[in-house]
Formats: structure tokens, sequence, C-alpha cells
């Protein structure tokens, strides 16, 4: 789906720099799987930007709960939400987007850092209406206690799903925390979930974060193909002017009724950003697939992390964060 309409009707505070905002199409028939996302377009003095946020609700509401940190880096869409987006106001969005989703059967670990919890925590909500015997590990890092996202729905989803552990880590424990202590690493892992490399893992959270956790998964004999991650980071900040850097340019690309140079070490999405041209992104690292375009004519060399599927690519689609033309391009709208 795209060009959707959303109203804003609860705003929660979670911890000091997290809030949940609770989102009700205002056209029927909006459906998403479990760890899917969402872009919001944010019109924000004069600009727009466009951010994409984890979807932290289970499928069947009839509205969607976005789990929100406020970022201090970037270029103001989470400072906005948090100081702006009020119950009332109005929203557009575009998706559900991305391939991180809940699938299979088998015992399953959910390891998070910070907010990287909310997609997880829309698989868990997911599981407790519709398979609450699964045999469930979740492993939380945080800073410290004033960061812990979610306690108290875990503590009650625990009494209600016999087979959920839930182990949490903090960095910077205040005294009187007698819970796991540090960053994530074999050891610690060893301890909160045991049979790690037994079951099917889904993680997201940090760059750093999540490759310990993938590398920790295959010391222990886990399969590559049971590790499944997602990461949204801010997409590449559009300069203020056109740049003056020599284009070197290797190919040229159509966009609609835009024509811009690619240079031989930008992808699409480097290129139109450096030339003020919108493409919609959400991780810039081909994960989420909110980038993806249909190429209607040239070719271009395509190394994306998952964010599109086989048929998408027999479709002609790419991911623009992801591609570097080979020859001159042409993008449909």
């Amino acid at each position: 789906m795209s060009g959707l309409l959303f109203d804003c009707v609860a705003v929660r505070d979670e911890t000091p720099t997290i809030k949940t905002f609770v989102l009700r199409p205002q056209a029927a028939g909006f459906t998403h799987l479990p760890g899917q996302a969402m872009t919001l377009a944010l019109d924000i003095r004069g600009e727009r930007l466009y951010r994409t946020f984890s979807i932290a609700s289970a499928p069947g509401s009839d509205a969607i709960e976005l789990t929100i940190k406020r970022h201090p880096q970037g270029r103001g869409g989470t400072a906005w939400l948090h100081e702006a987006l009020l119950p009332g106001m109005t929203v557009a969005a575009s998706g559900p987007v991305g391939r991180f989703v809940l699938d299979g059967d088998g015992p399953v670990a959910f390891v998070s850092a910070g907010s990287g919890a909310s997609p997880l925590m829309a698989m868990l909500r997911h599981l407790a209406a519709t398979a609450p015997d699964t045999d469930i590990a979740w492993f939380h890092a945080a800073r410290d206690a004033g960061e812990l996202v979610f306690g108290a729905e875990l503590a009650e989803l625990q009494r209600r799903l016999p087979n959920l552990s839930v182990s949490v880590t903090l960095s910077r424990p205040a005294p009187g925390w007698f819970g796991y202590r540090g960053r994530i690493g074999r050891r610690l892992m060893s301890v909160a979930v045991p049979d790690f490399g037994r079951r099917r893992v889904w993680c997201c959270g940090p760059d750093s974060f999540m490759q310990a956790a993938r590398l920790i998964h295959a010391a222990e004999g886990g399969r590559a193909a049971d590790f499944h991650i997602e990461h949204f980071a801010a997409p590449p900040a559009a300069p203020a002017v056109a740049s003056n850097r020599p284009d070197r340019a290797t190919a040229m690309v159509t966009f609609g009724e835009r024509r811009f140079p690619v240079a031989a070490d930008e992808t699409i999405l480097e290129a139109a950003t450096r030339r003020q041209i919108v493409i919609p992104c959400g991780c810039a690292s081909g994960i989420c697939g909110t980038c993806r375009v249909r190429k209607v004519a040239g070719d271009v060399a395509m190394q994306h992390n998952g964010g599109l599927s086989a048929e998408d690519e027999a479709d002609g689609y790419i991911l623009a964060c992801s591609s570097r033309p080979k020859t001159d391009v042409t993008i449909a709208l």
C-alpha cells in the first residue's frame, strides 16, 4: 500500500527517550505481518523527510503502534515526532515494508537492544494471540533500567506464555540491579539462553550489537539461515545546495521527469540525494526495501541484504541504496 493517511489517536511515554504513537488508518483494509515496518512522510520546516519505523503492534487491530526512540543526531524526524505529533493530528505513510517477519515453527530467540525491541514485540504479541505454547527466549540489552521498554507487558506475558523466558542485561546498572550486567558476549548468552545455537533468531538493534549476536549464534552451531536481522538507519542527508563534487559520471539515470548523473562509486540513492531528488529510504543498507523502485531500462550491479524477494527482482525492481548503474538507467515513478 502507499499514500495512506493515519490519525494519531494516542501517545504513550515508554521511557524518557521512547514514546509509542498509536495510529489508526483512515481507510479500511490495512494489514501487516508481525515484524514489518511503516514509512512515515514528515513535513518538517518546509522539507519532506521519510523515516521508516517498525510496527510494534500485532496484526489484527484497528490501529498500529510505533514505538520510537528520540535520536539526538539526524535531521529531526524522531525529535519532531516526540515534540509535535499529538492525538488528533494526521500523518502520511506508506507500507508495510520489510521481510523481517516471523515464520516457521519451533523454538525461537528474540534478541534486541534499545528500541530494537519494537518489531520483536509485534511478533511476541502475535504469538501470544495465536500460538501461546511456543518456546520463546527473549534477550534484551539496555543502557540502564530507565531505558527498559515494554517491561511491565513482558512481565504480564510471562504469566500468559508458559514457555517464554526473558533475560535483560544493563551496560550501566545502578546499585540495586540484580539482573545481568554488561554487553552481549558468548559467555553471557550461554547463561541467558543456553541453547541459543539451536534456536531460530530474530535480532534487532545497533549494527555492532547484531553482528556480535550473529557471531555468537554461529559459534554455538547455529545455521546462518536461522539468523534474521532488522535495522533502520537514518538515510543520507541531502545537501542544502547542489554539491560541487565532480560527477565523474559513468551513467545517467532517468527518474520520472528528472535526469541525473551517477559517478562510478555512487549508488543511485546517493546520486539522487546529492541532487536533492527524493527517493524514500529507510535503512540505506539493502534490508528494509523502502527504496524499492522499478527499473524499466538499463543494467545495474546490485548487492542487497534481503530487501527484495526473487519475485521482485524478476519483475524488474531494484533497491536504489544498493544499485550502481552499469549503463544508463530508466526508473518508473
